[in-house]
C-alpha cells in the first residue's frame, strides 16, 4: 500500500461529500436528493458493486476461508460490543440514555462507508470481504439497534433484511466459491453501474450532515470521548486481536479499516423512531464522519503499513 495514494484517494471521497453538504447548505440539490440517492444506490449499484467483485472471476477464495473470515467478522463485531457497552454507561453515570451512546460506538457506516473506503484502500479484491462483514453487521444492528436505544427492548424487524444488497451479499457467496463467470459485456455492465456507488454513497453522507448543528454537536463533551472509541481504541483493539489469528492482509486489513467507520446513519433513524435522544446520535454520526477523513488514514498507516 502507497500512503500518497490512499490519502489521495481519501481526499478525493471527503471532496464528494463535501459537495453533497455544500449542496444541501446552498439548496442546489433538492431537499429529497438523500432519499432518491439512498434508494438508488441501496437498491441497484450498491448490489452491483457486490456483484463486479466476483464475476470477472479474478477472486479465488475456498468454503474454508469463507467460513473462517466470517467467523472473524463476529469476533471483530464481538470486540467493539465489549468496548461500546460498558464504555457507554460509565460515560453516562447518573443518567439513562446510554443505550443511545452505545449504538453510536457500536454501529458503523459499513454499507455507505465501508464500500467506497475498502476499494479506495485494498481495491476491488476487498469488496467480497466487505459484503460477507455487511452480511452480519446487518443483522446484528437491526437486532441489538432498537434495544440499545429504547433501552426497553424493540421488536427485530424482518423486512428490514430484505434489502437488495443485503440479498445480493448472500448470493456472491457460491458464485465466489465456484468461480462463476459470465460474459464480458455483462460483466462491464454490472462493473460500470457499480462504480456509482461511491460518489453517490460520498454524496449522501454530505447531504444528510447538512441537516445536523455543529454548533450542538461540539458542546457536548460525552462525543468527543465516544469519537475517540469509535475512531481509534475499536479497530486498535481489533487489530491487537485479529492479527493473532489473521495470516491474510487483506482479511485483516478489511476488518481493521470496517472497524474504524464513522456512525451509521441508520442509529439517527433508530432515535426517531425509538424515541431516543436525536441529538446524541445525529451529533455522533457527524463528529465521527468529519473527524474519520483523518482517523482512517492514520489507522491504515501505524497498523496496516
Amino acid at each position: 500500500m502507497d500512503m500518497q495514494v490512499i490519502i489521495n484517494q481519501m481526499v478525493v471521497l471527503f471532496i464528494l461529500i463535501a459537495l453533497g453538504y455544500t449542496g444541501r447548505k446552498t439548496k442546489v440539490l433538492p431537499s429529497e436528493t438523500d432519499s432518491v440517492l439512498t434508494k438508488l444506490v441501496l437498491n441497484i449499484t450498491l448490489p452491483c458493486t457486490i456483484l463486479s467483485s466476483v464475476l470477472d472471476g479474478n477472486l479465488i477464495i475456498t468454503g474454508g476461508e469463507t467460513a473462517f473470515f466470517m467467523l472473524m467478522v463476529l469476533l471483530a463485531l464481538l470486540i467493539s460490543m465489549v468496548v461500546a457497552i460498558p464504555a457507554s454507561r460509565v460515560i453516562c453515570i447518573g443518567k439513562t440514555n446510554h443505550g443511545i451512546y452505545a449504538a453510536v460506538i457500536f454501529m458503523g457506516n459499513v454499507g455507505f462507508m465501508g464500500f467506497p473506503m475498502a476499494n479506495a484502500i485494498f481495491g476491488i479484491e476487498s469488496t467480497f470481504y466487505v459484503a460477507l462483514n455487511l452480511i452480519f453487521f446487518q443483522i446484528l444492528s437491526f437486532a441489538l439497534g432498537p434495544v440499545l436505544i429504547s433501552g426497553k427492548g424493540g421488536k427485530f424487524d424482518l423486512s428490514a433484511l430484505r434489502n437488495p444488497a443485503l440479498i445480493t451479499s448472500l448470493i456472491v457467496i457460491p458464485l465466489a466459491l465456484f468461480g462463476v463467470r459470465v460474459p464480458g459485456m455483462i460483466g462491464n455492465a454490472v462493473s460500470l453501474i457499480g462504480s456509482v456507488t461511491i460518489p453517490g454513497s460520498m454524496l449522501i453522507i454530505g447531504f444528510m450532515l447538512g441537516q445536523f448543528s455543529p454548533r450542538d454537536t461540539f458542546s457536548e463533551w460525552r462525543l468527543y470521548i465516544i469519537t475517540l472509541l469509535k475512531l481509534i481504541v475499536i479497530p486498535v483493539v481489533t487489530w491487537l486481536v485479529l492479527r493473532l489469528l489473521i495470516t491474510d492482509e487483506l482479511m485483516l486489513g478489511v476488518l481493521v479499516v470496517l472497524s474504524a467507520m464513522p456512525t451509521a446513519a441508520i442509529v439517527a433513524m433508530f432515535a426517531i423512531e425509538y424515541d431516543g435522544d436525536q441529538r446524541a446520535a445525529s451529533g455522533g454520526i457527524f463528529l465521527t464522519t468529519l473527524l474519520s477523513c483523518a482517523t482512517v488514514p492514520l489507522i491504515v498507516y501505524l497498523l496496516l503499513m
